[in-house]
Order: structure tokens, then sequence, then C-alpha cells
């Protein structure tokens, strides 16, 4: 699921002697130690939910990042399933893959360079670049600007009061103040390793931009926190400075050079009195440029289709999960500093084999008397890099997409808790509650729509299908202390809650493959929950109603997918395709900005929008409402 909220990712494997499947792919099989086959022209593959996640989240498979062998080995590994199953290839797919190619950024240059007077720091050695920064050269005097926040809340703070920054290079700690104890604790959440969104890189750039800085150096508090820069991973976007995060060394060559107090005095002086201490270094200059290596990664979506019966047969309904991770965290991880492998076994191995096992059962369950419709199997790519795999299969649909009737999403499925399972979409068709309420009989399981609201919107695959006005249900465990950290492990997932979830999943598609085909409802994705059409949580609750559009997107801005109805984006006149610039005197870059926007705004503030429309600016005005839900 997407970092931006609680859902997103999926693996898969293979089994047999498939002509597909490479050498790790069979290493895997043996590893599930699948049934016999029943007979030579019926290859079985038999799900064991435990050992189908736990190679999907072992250490072979490195995370599942994208790019890396690990998830070309689970992708094999899933289409040896599905042909195990009996699955059929789709026409016009590579056997079971829809295999294409994302342009992403790799890795930093090796021209990337910084400079203070006659020494030169090394990249990886001495420093590291940010995921988001933008590219380029920069070169001029440093100014120290303590943490580098500027906020209203928890009594007022500001680093940059009375401070020219312009041009300048801007030197800050990262995190935010500590309590004077000294044990580490937030002065602004009052928990340890607990921070407010003001202590976020990408507030800290934001800010530094706003007031004219030429670059962002980050360094890592002395005190409490280990003398390590982010490994690189890229976040799907670039914003508007160079940004680089240096270790300590060269923090206090700079301040030594000016002759101030050197960082680990800096930080205990703020910390204890909890006012900022930024000053300009006199007599420091520094140089440098931060260059981005693009390079065309290959990806693919496994696909597996179960022909239906009877006059049914040509509709589909889509069963979808992730068998993308994180690999080794980076900014995606909750744990960034980490270089551990992420295994992602509730995220999204669980979805993944739970997905598997569906495909088990109804490979194996006669259709009914009267039919049903044929099922699309997918596991999705590149989810955790912007809902990449499910945006390419709608926009390339292997079958017609107004033939697809609805789709179910499993992601992070693996953590029930409470015998509670969430579930997404209940309004996006007239007869899903009523589906939901009769599976609901037969299972020990509560449903409830959780943080979700009924709409379709969403930070997972499913979010593709809705824009499409595809009717889609989605079901979600709900979040843990080790979503997105390497903590998400094989032993932690319930099994027990896992098989209740793939039961009831059995009974919602045995009505999803035969019931009346319905329309897309829209007017549930008005009522809060999803993407952001109710604001991002936590802060204020202003709400504007944007549905973002998650794929890659060059240049800073918002791109939107479109607008919930009802909401004040709606009545603005945004437009799918609209690219947000400005929220009101504050430029955007990325999505995180504007959800801090919002979160600093207030219900019936009147905002001017600026948004790029087919090459041009254009200006809008937008009276906030209060988020629902």
């Amino acid at each position: 699921m997407r970092c931006s909220s609680p859902l997103s990712r999926l693996l898969r494997w293979s089994l047999l002697a498939a002509p597909l499947a490479c050498n790790s792919a069979a290493m895997s099989a043996e590893k599930l130690e699948p049934s016999a086959p029943s007979s030579k022209a019926d290859a079985a593959f038999e799900v064991d939910l435990r050992k189908s996640v736990e190679y999907l989240a072992s250490d072979e498979l490195e995370g599942r990042g994208v790019g890396t062998k690990g998830l070309d080995k689970a992708a094999d590994y899933i289409a040896g399933a599905f042909k195990g199953l009996g699955l059929q290839p789709v026409p016009g797919l590579t056997e079971y893959f829809q295999p294409f190619t994302i342009t992403a950024a790799t890795a930093p240059d090796p021209e990337t360079a910084l400079t203070l007077g006659g020494q030169a720091y090394g990249l990886e050695k001495d420093f590291g670049v940010v995921g988001f920064s933008a590219e380029g050269k920069f070169d001029g005097p440093v100014v120290f600007a303590g943490y580098g926040i500027s906020t209203t809340e928890f009594g007022g703070y500001d680093d940059y009061a009375g401070l020219d920054v312009k041009g300048k290079v801007v030197l800050v700690l990262r995190y935010e103040p500590h309590d004077a104890a000294g044990t580490g604790v937030s002065r602004f959440t009052g928990k340890k390793d607990v921070w407010s969104p003001e202590a976020s890189m990408m507030s800290k750039m934001r800010l530094a931009a706003k007031h004219g800085a030429a670059a962002l150096l980050i360094v890592n508090p002395p005190a409490h926190h280990e003398d390590d820069v982010m490994p690189w991973q890229s976040m799907g976007g670039k914003g508007p400075v160079p940004f680089l995060h240096v270790k300590r060394h060269v923090a206090d060559a700079m301040l030594k050079q000016a002759g101030a107090k050197d960082l680990a005095a800096l930080q205990k002086e703020i910390d204890d009195t909890g006012k900022p201490l930024a000053h300009a270094l006199p007599g420091v200059t520094l140089a440098g440029q931060v260059k981005i290596l693009m390079k065309d990664t290959p990806v693919k979506n496994v696909v597996g289709l179960l022909p239906g019966a009877g006059e049914l047969a040509g509709e589909y309904v889509v069963v979808g999960s992730h068998y993308d991770h994180l690999g080794r965290g980076g900014p995606g991880s909750l744990m960034p500093n980490s270089k551990e492998i992420h295994n992602g076994a509730d995220d999204n191995a669980s979805g993944t084999t739970a997905m598997l096992e569906l495909a088990e059962h109804h490979a194996r369950t006669a259709p009914p008397a009267g039919g049903r419709r044929s099922m699309l199997f997918v596991a999705f790519t590149a989810e955790e890099s912007g809902l990449i795999g499910s945006s390419h299969f709608v926009n390339n649909p292997p079958v017609p997409l107004d033939k697809v009737a609805s789709m179910l999403n499993l992601d992070m499925v693996g953590r029930v808790q409470k015998d509670t399972l969430q579930i997404g979409g209940t309004g996006t068709a007239a007869s899903f509650e009523k589906i939901l309420a009769k599976a609901d009989e037969a299972s020990p399981l509560k449903l409830t729509t959780g943080s979700f609201g009924k709409g379709g919107y969403g930070p997972s695959d499913h979010m593709s299908f809705a824009m499409k006005k595809v009717p889609v249900l989605f079901f979600w465990s709900g979040n843990h202390a080790d979503y997105h950290r390497p903590g998400d492990d094989a032993d932690k997932v319930n099994y027990e809650g896992m098989q209740l979830v793939i039961d009831l999943g059995k009974e919602v598609l045995a009505s999803l493959t035969t019931m009346p085909r319905e329309p897309y409802d829209a007017t549930a994705d008005a009522h809060g929950g999803g993407a952001m059409p109710g604001g991002p949580a936590g802060g204020s609750r202003a709400a504007l109603g944007v549905v973002p559009h998650y794929g890659e997107h060059d240049g800073p801005g918002v791109k939107i997918d479109g607008t919930s109805p009802g909401t004040p984006a709606e009545r603005a006149g945004l437009k799918a395709g609209d690219v947000i610039i400005q929220f009101g005197d504050e430029k955007l870059d990325s999505l995180q900005g504007l959800t801090d926007a919002l979160r600093r705004a207030k219900p019936g503030d009147k905002v001017k929008l600026v948004v790029v429309r087919d090459g041009k600016n254009v200006e809008l005005e937008a009276t906030l409402s209060e988020r629902k839900g």
C-alpha cells in the first residue's frame, strides 16, 4: 500500500516444471512442498498460507523492490502458480506477464559533488543525496537554520525569523527540538522517536525553498542519533532545491571555519531552551551540484485467466494484489536510515498469498448452473512506487475494460486484529453492502468500513479501477507497528485470521461473478476517506477534495485524476489532468506539500489555487470544507 496511508504490497510463487519458470522459481517450488499432481494432464498447485508468505517474505527475495532480482523471482513464482492451477495466459500478453518499462531515478550521478573551500567531500562517504532532491549546481554562503522549522503550533517556533537565506546554502538539524531532560523525547509530540509533521524532510526542504535558499543540507543531531546518511532511494519526484544529507564532520567543519559552536553544543542549547538559534556562518562558502542517473527499468504485472461459463463468461471480475515492496527501505520506509531488507510479509505477501488461494479455490470449483463471469487474477507490480502496475493495467487492459464488472483488491490482510476486517468501496455498487452482509452472516469476522468510507478512492491498486468507474472492494486487516519497517516478517502474520479473510473472499467472489451487473456509484466518493477527498489525516480538518494522480509526474506540482463529487475542488472547477502548482501563496512541489498546506488551513478558508491546464496557468478559488470521517 502507498505510504500516504496504510495499504499496499504483494508477491507470488512458481511451481512445477513450467517452461517459463527460472531456476529460482523451481527452487521456490521445492520449498513450498506442493502436493503431487493428480494426473500428468492436471498439474496442481497447492497453496499453503504459511509457506507461501514465508517464501515471498524471505531475504532471498530482497524485499521485492522494483529493479531487484527478488521481484523477478516473485513474478516467476506467481506465474508458475497460475500455470500449476490451470489458469490460462491472456491472449496478447507474454505468457502470464504484462511487461512494461518505467523510467526512474536510480542513483546519484558520480559527478554529484560537495566542496568546502579546497576540501572536496565524497559521495556516500561524507554525504548523500535525498531522494526528492532537485538537480542543479549551487555556490553560496552558508547559514545555520537550527532545525529548519517554522510553525505556529506547539506554542510557536520559527528558525527563520529574521534570518536571510535568499541565495544561500542552508544547514539544518534533522528532526525537531528534543526535551531538555536529555531523553531524546520530542518537545512537540512529547514522545520519543515520534515526530510532528514539521520534522519531515519534505517540510524542511519546502520551507527553505520558500525563503529563497539555493540548497539545503541536513545533518543528524549528535545527541540521540547515529551519524549516518539516508541511503539513496527515489521518491518519484523532485523538489525545488538541491538537498543533501551530510555527516556531522562536514557540518562541524563549516561551523569551525566560521568560529561558531560545534553541532553538539548548538543542539544542546536549542534543546535545553526550546528556542531557535539560527545564524549566518561568516566566511563560509559551499559549492556543489546534484545530478541524478535515470534508468529504464523493466517491470511486469502477472495475469492469469480463469474462463467463466454461460452467458456471463464474456465479462470479468479482477482479483488483484500487489507483489512489490520496499526492498531495503529508503524514504518509503518509516525507518528510512535502515538498510535492512524490508520483507513485507503483511505488505503484501499476505495479499498475494490470499489472491493465489482464491485462484486455487475457484479453479477447482465448478461454475454454478447459471454460469459465472471469467476471473482475472492479477499480481500488480510497482504499487509502492505510485500504483504504477495497476495504472498500466487499466490504461492498457488485456481485456476490454468495459467488460470488467468489478474488482476485489487484497492489500495487507495478514494482521487481523480482534477479528475485524476493514473493507473499502462498499458503496461503489448498489448491491455491495447486501452482498457483504450476507457473507458476514457465515463469517466470524466483524466487517467495517473503518477510515476508508464507502467510496472507491484509496491508496492502493483498487484506486486505478475506481478512477475508470469499475466498482471495487478493498480488503485490509489494519495498520500495525511494523508497517513499512524491517519488522514486517512472516512470523508475525495471523494465519488463522488470514484464512478467515480468504473464506470471506470466496463468498464475496461467488456473488461478484454471478450477480446482475451494476454501474459504478460515485455518490460515496464525496463522503471522506480514500485518497484525499477529506484532506490529510491529523492537523486541522480542512478538505479540498482532489483525487491525486499516484503515477509518475515530471515537474513540480500535484497532478490530479479528478475531484470528489460535491467537494470544494469540484465547485472551484478543478479538472482531471490539472496540475496544482500553488495553494494560497505557497508553491507546491509534491503531494506532500498539498497535504501539509491543508493541515495548516482551516475549514471555511478561501484559497487561491493556480493550476497548469493545457500548458497554461489558470487561477481558481476554493472555499475549503470540513473533512468528514
